[in-house]
């Protein structure tokens, strides 16, 4: 078994115990050795905020001139509206005049059929009845029998 190497050796002697070797071991170098590069931090500060100011100058302009295109539409709308709203009455008197024209052919045969009259020949319409109140509980939701 003596020529096995030590456990604790790393396999790399035989039979060596594990001891430092003469003199100690080299130290270890641990400190960041590093070059200082980069921007300082008043100058990224800096930066940032310039850029920030920019951008913001940028969103501004912008949503002046959305607005000013918005204005623009609005304006060309009310400008035309009177004539969409005399086209928009000349189509709904069409339909109306068509609609009793469709009316009359086809009530001409009910006696005392006025084509376009109003159906209701008072201001007055009597409210609905309630469906599904209990009798007790019509005079609470206002319901007439």
């Amino acid at each position: 078994m003596p020529s096995e190497p030590h456990v604790g050796s790393g396999g790399l002697t035989p039979g060596a115990p594990d001891v430092p070797p003469p003199g100690g071991f080299k130290p270890v170098r641990y400190s960041r050795n590093l070059p200082k590069g980069g921007p300082s931090s008043l100058v990224i500060a800096l930066g940032s905020a310039a850029l920030f100011t920019f951008g913001m100058y940028k969103v501004i302009s912008a949503n002046r001139l959305r607005r000013s295109w918005f204005r623009e539409e609005k304006d060309i709308r009310l400008a035309i509206l009177p004539f969409l709203t005399a086209e928009s009455d000349l189509q709904q008197q069409h339909i109306k005049s068509t609609l009793t024209q469709k009316e009359a052919e086809l009530m001409a045969s009910v006696p005392g059929w006025e084509a376009g009259a109003s159906v209701y020949h008072s201001r007055y319409m009597k409210p609905m009845e309630k469906i599904g109140v209990p009798q007790s509980q019509k005079s609470i939701f206002g319901a007439t029998s």
